[in-house]
């Protein structure tokens, strides 16, 4: 923290423009150094012109070379995204020209700065909490329109304002606890524990319901796993190129040609998703497709949604009533493909599980955004509650469980009558796995519940 640190802060290679960013301490002596006016002065960096772009030239203060013409934005602490003086310099993209600008405001004094460093020290200068650092990422690695959402959600503090807000009814709690154990000979009065405990039932159920949002949440982080199964030449790899709208897998009428799952990446709904094309599934294979064959279990296992192709124009088989059982109870869609074919089998003959099949043309190109919303309608509804938090990253949801799991010891101990030295201790843990997520950690804050809540001195 007592270094100042420089990147650059757009993509390697070339491009319209390159920023180099500057945080720190001593940001103002090293954009001194590395920029000029056209008089060859260094520029007004007073206070006063804080938050304004202006023009300026890039020098190398080695050599007083110049290496560009840009505009820089001097931001003085604690306006800025760090909460540290921070000095932004726009330039001409290109990876020789940044090379040349880093390297200028190293020789000034600066050192590299760390992976995600300027997003930490925005966090240790308590600009923003632990969620709003971790959607920092998430927004930079959206692939989907909802994962875009989510991650733009929790960096405005939408989860956090809900962590918090469940932390302060902890410590409520709390403080009614450590209110009494100064008379450890008496037990809460009837009333003050109905309270408590009504306290404590409504809390850990929005703990509940806040860790449940998981489920919808990794999905829409993540993304989602869509499996094609079936036997060979089914129409899984015609009916891959079609939901990608280009030809990405090959193609033949010779059965077991794919011999390996292919994935590519592709937006369903707004919803970022991987597709799966994998091997076809039939007990007479040679060795290497049997080992195809094994890695299409595998995939199935993992999927978030199988589609289960069924040739509509051939007769239904063994191999097709396997892979139901092959299935499960994993989310499924039944596809009936090549419907542009005579139709060789009725819906009623189809294997149990495998009910309601959606009609496909790969060929044609029929059925394929009915197909997709079925896919949809299989998954976890994204759009229900986008206006309330979502959690989407396995460590909040991690913490959420073992806050939850603390509530109800505290709650069973205060219904048996337990010692209420222990509730208060399970309260605590409670409210500390919440805090961790946000990364605060001011256990502090219970003497001031007691004192607002209470007379301690009467």
């Amino acid at each position: 923290m007592e270094d100042t640190i420089a990147a650059i802060a757009t993509p390697s290679g070339s491009g319209a423009i390159g920023i180099l960013r500057i945080s720190g301490k001593g940001a103002r002596e090293v954009a001194a150094a590395v920029l000029r006016s056209d008089a060859g002065e260094p520029p007004d960096l007073r206070p006063e012109h804080s938050h304004r772009a202006r023009r300026a030239k890039l020098v190398d203060p080695r050599s007083d070379e110049v290496l560009d013409e840009v505009l820089f934005i001097a931001m003085w602490a604690p306006r800025s995204y760090t909460g540290e003086d921070v000095v932004e310099i726009q330039g001409h993209g290109g990876s020789v020209l940044s090379r040349a600008a880093i390297g200028a405001a190293l020789a000034a004094g600066a050192r590299t700065a760390n992976p995600g460093e300027f997003t930490q020290r925005a966090f240790l200068n308590g600009r923003i909490d632990l969620c709003q650092a971790e959607a920092v990422a998430d927004l930079i690695g959206a692939t989907s329109e909802s994962g875009l959402k989510a991650a733009a959600r929790q960096l405005g503090g939408q989860l956090s304002a809900r962590l918090l807000a469940l932390r302060e009814r902890i410590l409520d709690a709390r403080a009614i606890v450590e209110a009494y154990l100064d008379f450890p000979e008496e037990d809460l009065p009837d009333g003050v524990e109905a309270e408590t405990l009504g306290l404590l039932a409504e809390t850990r159920a929005e703990i509940d319901a806040l860790a449940a949002s998981f489920a919808r949440g990794r999905l829409v982080r993540e993304g989602v796993s869509v499996v094609l199964a079936g036997r060979p030449n089914v129409g899984k790899s015609s009916l891959l190129n079609a939901l990608l709208g280009r030809d990405r897998a090959l193609v033949s009428a010779t059965a077991g040609t794919t011999r390996d799952y292919l994935e590519e990446p592709i937006s369903l709904g707004g919803v970022g998703a991987l597709v799966c094309d994998t091997a076809g599934i039939r007990t007479e294979a040679g060795d290497v497709e049997k080992a195809g064959i094994a890695r299409s279990a595998t995939k199935i296992e993992e999927a978030d949604v199988v589609l289960a192709i069924l040739d509509g124009s051939e007769a239904l088989t063994a191999e097709d009533a396997q892979l139901a059982d092959r299935l499960g109870r994993r989310p499924v869609v039944a596809v009936r493909s090549k419907a542009d074919l005579a139709r060789a089998w009725t819906d009623e003959e189809m294997p149990a599980g495998l009910e309601n099949p959606v009609a496909v043309s790969a060929t044609a190109g029929t059925g394929i955004e009915e197909l997709t919303k079925r896919i949809i309608q299989e998954l976890p509804d994204f759009r229900d509650g986008e206006d309330r938090p979502l959690v989407t990253n396995a460590r909040h949801h991690e913490g959420l469980e073992r806050a939850s799991g603390f509530m109800g010891s505290a709650q069973a101990l205060l219904a048996e009558g337990g010692a209420l030295e222990l509730v208060a201790a399970d309260l605590l843990a409670s409210c500390s796995a919440l805090e961790e997520l946000v990364g605060a950690s001011d256990h502090e804050a219970i003497l001031d519940r007691i004192f607002e809540r209470f007379c301690v001195g009467k």
